[in-house]
């Protein structure tokens, strides 16, 4: 395992359960776990019971942290992953993304609507159940798979913490969570086992660091509307 810091940012490079027990302070949790299109588990290395105890031990891992609150961006085939958060945190809403490209980085297959699932229960602003997240395909200058608008996840961070907040991404990938992090002046945690999309995440969030003085910290604030269980 690695750690790197870089300002306000602390990154490990390492896989996220080996992490987790050493942290403390986290005040909430975005992330965007690894799922595979079209299979009900993560990773084609894992079997599906694997990966059921996979997400059980994250949602228990996370919850010892005892953020304010969890979000958790899911696709329509992470049952396992909602099951496990589902029985171990007090689920408050799910947000209907609706992902404004169909295709994702030329790859057929993708379906364009996804969900934030929202765990906890302090939401510092006003909430929303439906919103806009296009995804560019910046596959090429990245080197990610799966690559998220920094504006989405500026947008929840400025939603869901407070100025200095601490924000925890057990799967950072390429590092987009941290660089809306900097550019709204909040700590932030990442953690990530791919060695190519850490050194990305590391130069990402150190320009935005050292570009965050360009940015006011201030919430986007989308059309409110009133929240829906499904």
């Amino acid at each position: 395992m690695r750690e790197e810091r870089i300002g306000d940012a602390r990154l490990f490079l390492g896989d996220c359960r080996e992490v987790l027990p050493g942290l403390s302070g986290v005040n909430a949790v975005i992330t965007d776990p690894p799922f595979n299109a079209g299979r009900s588990f993560a990773n084609d290395d894992m079997h599906e019971e694997e990966w059921r105890l996979f997400c059980s031990s994250l949602a228990c891992m996370l919850k010892f942290l005892d953020p304010e609150n969890v979000l958790i961006e899911v696709g329509k085939n992470d049952k396992e992953m909602r099951a496990a958060f589902d029985a171990t945190f007090n689920y408050k809403w799910a947000i209907s993304l609706n992902y404004t490209n169909a295709m994702r980085n030329g790859a057929v297959g993708y379906s364009n609507f996804g969900l934030v699932l929202w765990y906890g229960g302090k939401c510092h602003q006003r909430y929303m159940d439906r919103i806009d997240a296009p995804l560019t395909s910046t596959i090429s200058e990245f080197r990610h798979p799966s690559p998220k608008e920094i504006t989405h996840y500026q947008r929840l961070v400025s939603m869901f913490t407070k100025s200095h907040s601490i924000v925890l991404d057990p799967f950072m990938g390429s590092g987009t969570t941290g660089v809306a992090c900097a550019r709204l002046g909040r700590q932030f945690i990442g953690c990530e086992i791919d060695e190519r999309y850490f050194d990305t995440a590391c130069r990402r969030i150190e320009q935005a660091q050292r570009q965050a003085d360009l940015f006011v910290p201030r919430a986007i604030t989308p059309k409110a509307t009133q929240p829906a269980m499904l």
